[in-house]
């Protein structure tokens, strides 16, 4: 009960940024599905009362207390995706991200994984996801998808599976060091 609260919460809040990113030109855009979650739904998230003792929503409490913002945008526009690409290579080249996996699904998505290093081996400022693959019926799809703040990779996955973020099954395997 306690978990649906947060997933609702999550849902409920409207999508707002008042940080720029180098994606941010894609939030308005048509044909791009967009979700942005800033700090202060985190903050809001992390100041509900559930008094649990659950060790599992204390976990999922303190992940989404210490994430900054999480940003997902999606799109099967041919053009789009095109120009994400292009994006994606130019972030990756001035960023100091470092390429944490590569994933090829069964269904031919092509996922790529890259991380900021945190304070520690199992935290990290940055995991920054690109995902090119299709729909299953020959639509191209695209999806980036950024995570900041202080991230623990061994909680971030379930988070994207109960926002049901486009590669978040993959996220399970995402681990520091490999």
């Amino acid at each position: 009960m306690k978990k649906l609260a947060i997933i609702l919460v999550l849902a409920v809040l409207p999508y707002v940024s008042n940080a720029q990113s180098y994606f941010d030109k894609y939030e308005n855009m048509r044909d791009v599905t967009s979700m942005v979650m800033t700090s202060k739904m985190f903050k809001l998230l992390s100041k509900i009362d559930f008094e649990s003792k659950d060790k599992e929503t204390q976990q999922y409490l303190s992940l989404v207390e210490n994430i900054n913002n999480i940003k997902v945008f999606v799109t099967e526009n041919q053009k789009i995706n095109d120009q994400m690409r292009v994006d994606v290579q130019s972030y990756l080249k001035s960023s100091s991200l470092d390429e944490l996996m590569r994933v090829k699904s069964d269904n031919g998505d092509n996922i790529k994984f890259y991380i900021k290093p945190g304070s520690s081996e199992d935290f990290v400022k940055e995991l920054f996801m690109y995902l090119e693959g299709n729909d299953g019926k020959n639509t191209p799809k695209t999806v980036i998808l950024t995570i900041t703040g202080n991230i623990d990779l061994k909680q971030v996955s379930k988070l994207a599976n109960d926002l049901n973020i486009p590669g978040g099954k993959e996220l399970k395997n995402v681990k520091k060091g490999n």
